[in-house]
């Protein structure tokens, strides 16, 4: 990585990329320091990088993070900063300030998310251009490690959604709703079992979908209430592992009774849609092509997108240290690098009827891809 920092910093005229932040919600902190931290640190990206916590964070950074320089707020007065300064932030501004100018920056880059407030202290003393993370494209082409660290969570994520299903295949139909142990099975308690099931595998989810009947028209409708017999009930997990801190994705759409003729057309339509996204995944396509392709099936097959109804999303999306990055498999989809890891998931919705999704996660490869998800395609369970 110091290669393409450096190569980065050059185009853009940079002597250095600060981070501010957290390395639980800013993926591009985790990814450059290897350094897990609820709490704010620093960052700064160059050819050597620095790594600035507060002295109680100092032994860990020191053991788990692969910054070439670890340095404490307590190196550079934190406390007397503190007392001279207006407010907090303002000596952390400071902190950081005597940071930069130790090593030699007169022409520093920041992410899009740059906390405001120390911006407007900084760009006092430097010329701060505000622009797109160097991480943002290296993060896209994955490792072996990282590869590996995904086909982990993936199978997680299909042991959850095995348990699941049989919830919902063991269930038993009293009149248009579906039962459990004498109760109605409901969203919730299907959601609950996978969560668990996550988390015996060390992971951990959130706002996992199960969606069924009319909810189920809505792509990002987490579900609630009972779920009802010959209807679509539309599964979405992505679950992140806790060690490794890399997603997986998956959706699979089940039905428990007879499916309804409409379904069941709509159900074939988007397995067909799939095949061929998968079919023209490979390196050197864009994302905006393989889009194109799965939108052609869908239109050919007579289920053309209106407002609100049929294929109402792109196909898919980067997945990594983020469940959702670059690159994209939409209109604005650019060309797809050998080892990026996407999700393949077209899905048809209709007010009326409900929605039926079917995501696989695959690895760009020259000549084709990589499927990494193994689970089962049945609607009747």
């Amino acid at each position: 990585m110091p290669s393409s920092i450096q190569t980065f910093l050059d185009r853009h005229n940079l002597d250095g990329f600060l981070f501010v932040g957290d390395s639980f919600s800013d993926a591009d902190m985790y990814y450059l320091s290897h350094f897990l931290a609820g709490d704010r640190f620093a960052f700064l990206a160059q050819e050597k990088s620095t790594l600035l916590v507060s002295s109680m964070e100092k032994r860990r950074a020191e053991k788990e993070s692969i910054a070439d320089r670890i340095i404490s707020t307590s190196q550079y007065q934190i406390r007397k900063k503190l007392k001279v300064s207006e407010n907090s932030e303002e000596a952390y501004g400071r902190v950081l300030a005597d940071l930069l100018r130790d090593r030699g920056i007169r022409n520093l880059g920041v992410p899009f998310r740059f906390p405001a407030g120390l911006y407007q202290h900084l760009v006092k003393d430097f010329a701060v251009a505000v622009i797109e993370s160097p991480a943002s494209r290296s993060r896209v082409v994955k490792t072996q490690e990282e590869l590996l660290a995904i086909e982990m969570a993936q199978r997680a994520c299909e042991r959850a959604m095995r348990q699941a299903i049989r919830l919902i295949s063991s269930s038993q139909i009293q009149g248009e709703m579906l039962y459990r142990d004498g109760q109605p099975l409901t969203s919730e308690r299907v959601r609950s079992a996978i969560e668990l099931s996550l988390l015996e595998d060390g992971c951990e989810s959130t706002d996992t979908i199960v969606a069924g009947g009319f909810q189920a028209a809505d792509p990002h409708a987490r579900g609630t209430g009972p779920l009802s017999a010959n209807s679509p009930i539309v599964i979405d997990i992505f679950p992140r592992s806790k060690s490794s801190r890399y997603f997986a994705d998956m959706t699979r759409t089940v039905l428990k009774g007879e499916a309804p003729f409409e379904v069941q057309e709509i159900y074939e339509a988007v397995c067909l849609a799939q095949v061929e996204g998968l079919r023209a995944l490979r390196a050197g396509v864009s994302g905006r092509e393989v889009h194109s392709r799965v939108s052609e099936v869908f239109r050919d097959l007579g289920f053309s997108e209106t407002e609100g109804r049929g294929f109402t999303h792109s196909t898919g999306h980067g997945v990594g240290l983020d469940v959702h990055e670059a690159p994209s498999l939409g209109e604005a989809g650019e060309i797809l690098p050998e080892n990026c890891v996407v999700t393949v998931e077209p899905g048809l919705y209709y007010p009326e009827i409900g929605g039926v999704r079917m995501e696989d996660m695959a690895v760009a490869k020259k000549g084709g891809c990589q499927n990494l998800t193994q689970f089962e395609k049945n609607l009747v369970v």
